[in-house]
């Protein structure tokens, strides 16, 4: 039997990318899908987008508004930023843990387009013990090269950074994983939370999954097209 698996993540003015995002999840060809959305001081039509969406498939959105953290801008964060984005992520977790019984979270950021086959790619190498994430380049408009930066890191020397190089193909090992990642619902229920970090709350999610014995694995195989700018649209 197929384990149900709850697929979405926080979004937060993407408008720009949303009917692209959302189309690449409707062909995702798993049967034992649902979508979980957790809209965030969108002032676009984001809300409208997933609305309309969520009218004809199984799934659902909470919203909330917050009190603005000033100077935000995608890509240049500081620690406020990264504090709420961490509160952000946490609240879509705890509403996953609250509104689904689903055994796996897939959780894929809004600017991301996955091809139709990403959980069976994930899910062929997931287990109670280990997190899962597809593949793809932190460049605009670059693909994975085998030294291009991806949503990958490792630790250096006790130094958390992009490995110098890595395959192209298979499945390797990381300390940090992100933007796209299948979750095991254990996994959360055992208080595994992002946190604020110097280089983003994707590290303090892995690194307490980490602390907790958790493997991180990527799947260079699964490779998914990064939307980072507006003007890609």
């Amino acid at each position: 039997m197929l384990p149900p698996i709850a697929i979405g993540c926080p979004v937060r003015n993407r408008a720009w990318v949303l009917p692209d995002y959302l189309a690449a999840l409707d062909t995702v060809s798993y049967k034992e899908k649902e979508y979980l959305f957790l809209l965030n001081n969108s002032t676009d039509t984001s809300k409208t987008i997933l609305q309309q969406f969520l009218k004809t498939r199984q799934g659902q959105w909470q919203e909330r508004v917050d009190e603005e953290v000033p100077g935000y801008r995608r890509g240049e964060y500081n620690a406020n930023h990264f504090r709420h984005l961490a509160f952000i992520r946490n609240t879509f977790i705890n509403m996953f843990l609250q509104s689904t019984s689903c055994q796996f979270l897939l959780s894929i950021d809004s600017d991301i387009i996955v091809p139709p086959d990403i959980i069976s790619k994930l899910l062929a190498l997931a287990n109670n013990e280990t997190i899962v994430a597809a593949a793809i380049c932190n460049i605009p408009g670059r693909q994975l090269d085998g030294r291009m930066p991806g949503n990958f890191m490792i630790n250096l020397n006790g130094c958390i950074q992009h490995p110098p190089t890595y395959p192209l193909a298979g499945t390797m090992k990381a300390d940090v994983i992100g933007a796209v990642y299948l979750i095991p619902r254990n996994v959360l229920e055992n208080n595994i939370r992002y946190a604020s970090h110097p280089q983003g709350e994707d590290v303090g999610f892995c690194l307490a999954a980490n602390a907790k014995g958790y493997k991180l694995l990527i799947n260079l195989d699964a490779k998914c097209e990064h939307r980072m700018i507006e003007a890609q649209n």
